[in-house]
């Protein structure tokens, strides 16, 4: 084997949070990665329960691990990119997991393609009350030219998928934490309006734990939603208007704000539901706006109750057994 020196240097980046019942597992999965030449960057973003005294039992000196009053997971990711050494920069999510070769298969397609800036790889799934039952996803991944257009329809690329070149953050940046939530699919947009670009690598080299009790959950809808109108407003904002026209923005603001009226109205809150309903109502097919009606005048409780149980419904139906 080469010496490591001519490996490049890779950053995993994991940011953690009250994450006791994952962290040992996503910390060791990365430890036993190939790869000669990594680090691990943790950042324990305030935990109150165990996790960061699970972190200091750790003294691998690859690992580099901080601690900080809590700030939320994009300035937390935010730091992580300014901690990063490497020449690369791959995330672990706190609950996820890598499988062998995550660092090096990613690294190796991209010395070897230099017109791409991001690999991210295919997530096998798996639901947290059923660990021994695997998943794939029943939506199609995309490559190079087809990324931006399925971007702008929604948001398949996970953070623990990917590996990106550091020159990327150096020219754009981090995650913008105006944009709320869902800061990675504003970021991904991004690097491809910047000319940066996104290649699948058809390997399997990840797990992906789903938790009801994620970031992604119903109870987070509405400002996961809210936060999807802004970055396509954003994305407006920044576009001319030859590509307004060219991409249909418009219709994409309609459809995320259409979206956000659904989340208020499951949450109970009709007033500002019917103040965002009015903005996008011409755009709006029948059925949108007689369902909409519909649930203006159901008791909020019940409401509540029904969209929650077909939310979850859907979220099963997004993956296949493997």
């Amino acid at each position: 084997m080469p010496p490591v020196q001519t490996y490049p240097l890779v950053s995993v980046l994991i940011p953690s949070y009250n994450a006791e019942r994952y962290i040992k597992e996503a910390l060791d999965s990365a430890l036993m990665q190939d790869y000669p030449n990594f680090e691990v960057v943790i950042i324990d973003d305030g935990s109150k329960d165990r996790t960061w005294e699970i972190i200091q039992t750790y003294t691998d000196p690859r690992i580099r691990m901080m601690w900080q009053e809590n700030q939320g997971i994009t300035p937390t990711r935010n730091r992580l990119f300014r901690e990063a050494k490497g020449e690369y920069i791959a995330y672990l999510d706190c609950d996820d997991v890598y499988l062998q070769g995550r660092i090096s298969k990613p690294v190796a397609f991209l010395e070897a393609h230099r017109e791409f800036a991001l690999a991210y790889c295919e997530p096998i799934y798996f639901f947290d009350d059923k660990p021994g039952k695997l998943y794939s996803h029943s939506f199609k991944l995309y490559s190079g030219d087809e990324v931006f257009p399925a971007l702008l329809e929604h948001q398949f690329i996970t953070n623990t998928t990917i590996t990106f070149r550091r020159e990327v953050y150096d020219k754009l940046g981090g995650y913008d934490p105006a944009l709320g939530i869902v800061e990675d699919w504003e970021y991904f947009i991004r690097m491809v309006r910047n000319g940066y670009a996104i290649a699948l690598l058809n390997e399997d080299l990840v797990r992906f734990r789903l938790r009801w009790d994620s970031n992604t959950n119903f109870a987070r809808q509405v400002e996961i939603k809210d936060s999807q109108v802004k970055i396509f407003e954003n994305l407006k904002a920044q576009m001319t208007d030859d590509e307004r026209k060219e991409w249909d923005i418009d219709r994409w603001v309609a459809d995320r704000k259409s979206n956000y009226v659904m989340a208020l109205l499951s949450n109970g809150e009709k007033r500002k539901a019917w103040s965002v309903y009015k903005e996008v109502r011409g755009r709006m097919g029948f059925a949108r706006r007689a369902l909409v009606m519909a649930m203006m005048v159901t008791p909020s409780p019940v409401l509540r109750f029904a969209i929650e149980k077909g939310w979850n419904a859907r979220k099963r139906n997004l993956f296949v057994p493997v």
